[in-house]
This record gives structure tokens, C-alpha cells and sequence, in this order.
């Protein structure tokens, strides 16, 4: 990994904040957005928990699959209300948009020896509901990465530098 991307992961996943100033309604729209998405993911998770439920969990390979999925979606949705940073978001929306091209290829062509019907039970709500959530967590993370502070440089000793006035 390349110095400038290691610095870039742990801005992403820097706790700093960007000092109040007259742009203080984005951080409460940001909030608002980023508590929207964990009802998004915790839902996506409850939908595939209850398909699990039904007798999805008897399909072979894409059984456990649904349950995985739902347990992805509440764990993504804790850590996303829990430790609001820019790379939670990128986790999951990677995560949403996997869920939704598995569920374009099963609808497609198949997925596991399985093809998905458009008439299923939540299949057009998936497609929605996940579609919704990707961009809204891209949303989510564009805003939050480009209102952060810059990681300012620390001498290596740890301590703040002296002014040199």
C-alpha cells in the first residue's frame, strides 16, 4: 500500500471534527442523512431475515447467503450509527451494492443455480429500498469526507511544533 493511500484510509477514518462556523446546518443534515441510511441498512437486514425465515434458508448456497446478508445488515448498521466515518460508509455501500447486483444477476441469469422471479415476495421493494440506500450513503460519505479537517502533520516526537515567533 502506497503512503498516500495508507494517509487517505486513516483521514477517512479520522475522529476529527471541522470546527463550527456559519455552515452549521450540515452536520445536522448530515446527521439526519446518516440516521436515514441506518434505517435503510437495518432494514435491508430485516428483509432478509424474514426471507431466510419463509424458506429461503432451504435454497443451497443462496440460503445461508440471505442470512449472512441480514446479519451484514444490522452489524453495518450499528457500526454506522456508532462510529460515524466517512469509511463505514464506503463499507456500507460496497455492502448494499453487492446485495443489490447479487439480486440483478439471480433476476437475470441466475445466481447459485437459483434464478429470482421479479414477482417475489420484496423483490421489487429490494431493488428500491437498496438502490435508495447506495446513494444516499455515497451522499452520506461525500459530505462527511469533504466537511472534515485535513490531518494536520505531528513531529514525530509526538509533541505539538514551537512557533518560531
Amino acid at each position: 500500500m502506497t503512503g498516500s493511500t495508507a494517509f487517505r484510509l486513516r483521514q477517512l477514518a479520522s475522529p476529527r471534527r471541522p470546527p463550527p462556523g456559519p455552515g452549521a446546518v450540515r452536520p445536522a443534515a448530515a446527521l439526519l442523512l446518516r440516521l436515514g441510511c441506518v434505517a435503510l441498512l437495518a432494514w435491508i437486514g430485516y428483509i432478509h431475515l424474514h426471507l431466510w425465515q419463509e424458506g429461503y434458508r432451504h435454497i443451497p448456497t443462496n440460503g445461508p447467503l440471505f442470512l449472512l446478508d441480514a446479519v451484514a445488515g444490522f452489524v453495518l448498521a450499528a457500526v454506522l450509527l456508532t462510529w460515524p466515518r466517512p469509511l463505514a460508509g464506503l463499507l456500507a455501500a460496497g455492502y448494499t451494492a453487492s446485495t443489490l447486483g447479487a439480486l440483478i444477476i439471480s433476476l437475470s441469469v441466475g445466481l447459485f443455480g437459483f434464478r429470482e422471479s421479479i414477482s417475489a415476495s420484496y423483490v421489487t421493494e429490494s431493488l428500491t429500498i437498496e438502490s435508495i440506500t447506495v446513494l444516499a450513503l455515497i451522499s452520506w460519505t461525500v459530505v462527511v469526507a469533504a466537511t472534515r479537517r485535513p490531518a494536520s502533520p505531528q513531529p514525530a516526537t509526538g509533541r505539538p511544533a514551537r512557533s518560531l515567533r
